[in-house]
């Protein structure tokens, strides 16, 4: 489920927006923490009240659309930022969930590759730690195997060096051990299955959607069916 918050109406074209004079700021009724700025007595655009303080915007002063535009940018860049550290103290994100997530808000290409830049400057986005951090959380709390683990980070992202070097930190014993743990639980859970083949062929199809190889998964089932028939003759 999504809980990005609504968007802003977009940063407007150059050609959108036309030259005038400030004849009021007043603040908004709804935000008051954002300000509706006219020109020439008609409503031009909203403004954070701290960009129009900071900025200077007052009654009199004439904005070109290139002066309105750069108000419009500096504030989406703000707003940008702000987003991008809400969606990442939520928890653990990777770059390319926060570009989406900014995306989907309506804000433009620049805008999100300064919130990234500043999330990585403040390191709140490494998705080399992350998928470390990743790989190994699901691995023991999930028992994911690692192909699962692959797929799951490539949906968010990861690149597959960070990916790769993430999933080197597994300890093969422990994969060995986590897949014969799953493959007993889900060998017991069948037993009422009196077909041995199908009983075999669910538990294998069980650890194969968990990630583990098929190597692995054979390893896994001999360790706890092998006063059965193997189901691979």
């Amino acid at each position: 489920m999504r809980n990005d918050t609504p968007k802003r109406p977009r940063v407007p074209d150059l050609a959108d927006l036309r030259e005038g004079t400030v004849t009021s700021v007043q603040a908004q009724k709804k935000d008051p923490e954002r300000v509706s700025v006219f020109l020439d007595d008609a409503f031009a655009f909203g403004l954070a009240a701290d960009v129009a303080v900071a900025e200077g915007l007052r009654k009199g002063r004439r904005l070109t659309p290139e002066d309105q535009l750069a108000l419009l940018q500096k504030e989406e860049v703000i707003r940008a930022r702000q987003a991008a550290l809400d969606y990442v103290s939520r928890g653990g994100k990777t770059t390319t969930e926060v570009q989406r997530s900014l995306a989907r808000r309506g804000f433009s290409e620049g805008a999100v590759e300064d919130a990234i830049e500043k999330m990585e400057g403040y390191g709140y986005l490494d998705d080399a730690a992350y998928a470390s951090a990743f790989v190994r959380g699901r691995s023991a709390s999930r028992g994911h195997g690692p192909q699962r683990l692959r797929a799951d980070l490539i949906k968010k992202g990861v690149s597959r060096d960070a990916i790769d070097r993430a999933l080197e930190e597994l300890d093969a014993d422990a994969l060995a051990d986590s897949a014969r743990q799953l493959a007993a639980q889900r060998w017991r859970a069948l037993s009422g299955e009196e077909d041995l083949r199908k009983r075999k062929k669910k538990t294998t199809d069980f650890l194969l959607r968990r990630g583990f190889s098929f190597d692995q998964v054979r390893e896994a089932l001999d360790a706890v069916a092998d006063d059965e028939d193997d189901p691979w003759d």
